[in-house]
């Protein structure tokens, strides 16, 4: 299949999968409510401390605003520099289309769309988002690997360990080929088979973008870190809630089930997770001794509060239009004076 073939068959099937993601996610959210039962469900949450609740939300939004910074310092590391104010607009932008639309990358789309208005070729904006994510999956792999050890004595759950053991180790293999140029042209190989020139070309500066890290020691150190402190803010803040809801269970069940639930929201078969996360989770939280209606609610209230800070994005999103319309009727003001004065010193030198 050449790259047209693959355009059209994207342009054809592109509408007819978006809306089996929506009908798949909308039928596992109600068999699981149906499962849990709604009232049961209220009760859960209807007696949620509140000063917990918002320690969660506060929690979500600072590790989201260290994620614009990790984001911003990427690109600083390919030149494309941004301040930290834009960045975390951009990011909270980001956030809100991940949440809103039925695609899991719309939000890194919106990020890049955004960001490349600073950068001299869009590839380098590419690069940066694209480590992003793949540090941010490293990160909680590696958390969950970790959770995964203490936990192997008590919980036989080897289907599960093996899962995150792999998704690490993928993830591992997929960084350390960033510092191998040889390496990274396998992700160029098949659009050469394809006779896909102008994607193989785009593919291959994409990738020297990447190889571009390899002497940028400091900064990937820096994501490195950062990204761990936002997934364990993420984690934590699922912690919080569950004790909110009255839930007493260690917070290492949740270092090892919230990843997993992580990795299983990401599969591009639901529409951003829902259904998937709420089922997923009722499976893995109800292991840790919680009940069938805690395991439920947990995971979703914990979603509940991130899409509601996501929302801060959608405001940054719809006040850009007035913004620009309010400048640029100040700088229509601002000219319309200075040519006032200007006529105006004309009459009295003309007199």
């Amino acid at each position: 299949m050449n790259a047209s073939g693959v355009k059209g068959f994207y342009e054809r099937y592109h509408v007819p999968l978006i809306a089996a993601k929506v009908i798949l996610s909308l039928a596992l959210f109600a068999y699981v409510v149906a499962k849990v039962s709604p009232g049961d469900i209220w009760a859960t949450i209807r007696p949620a401390d509140p000063g917990l609740i918002l320690l969660a939300a506060a929690l979500l939004f600072f590790s989201s605003l260290v994620g614009g910074w990790l984001w911003a310092r990427l690109l600083q590391a390919q030149g494309v520099n941004i301040p930290f104010r834009k960045a975390a607009s951009y990011y909270f932008v980001g956030l809100f289309f991940n949440n809103f639309l039925p695609s899991n990358i719309g939000g890194d789309i919106a990020r890049i769309s955004d960001a490349s208005k600073h950068a001299d070729n869009v590839s380098r904006v590419f690069s940066a988002t694209l480590m992003d994510r793949l540090i941010g999956v490293l990160a909680i792999a590696f958390l969950a690997l970790l959770a995964s050890f203490a936990s192997v004595d008590r919980f036989h759950l080897y289907a599960i360990y093996g899962m995150i053991a792999l998704v690490f180790l993928v993830m591992l293999g997929l960084f350390v080929s960033v510092f191998h140029r040889r390496v990274l042209e396998a992700f160029e190989w098949p659009f050469r088979v394809i006779g896909a020139r102008g994607i193989e070309r785009a593919i291959a500066r994409l990738m020297d973008d990447l190889h571009g890290y390899k002497g940028q020691g400091s900064a990937l150190v820096t994501a490195i870190a950062a990204s761990m402190l936002v997934q364990v803010g993420r984690i934590v803040a699922h912690y919080l809630v569950g004790l909110a809801l009255g839930v007493r269970v260690a917070m290492g069940y949740y270092f090892l089930f919230v990843p997993v639930l992580a990795a299983l929201v990401s599969l591009p078969i639901s529409m951003n997770g829902l259904g998937v996360r709420e089922g997923a989770g009722v499976v893995l939280f109800q292991m840790s001794g919680m009940t069938k209606e805690q395991a439920f609610t947990v995971p979703f209230l914990t979603y509940l509060l991130s899409v509601l800070i996501s929302l801060i994005g959608g405001l940054i999103f719809v006040t850009r239009p007035s913004r620009r319309a309010l400048q640029a009727m100040l700088e229509k003001k601002r000219g319309v004076r200075e040519g006032e004065t200007g006529d105006t010193q004309r009459r009295r030198i003309g007199s």
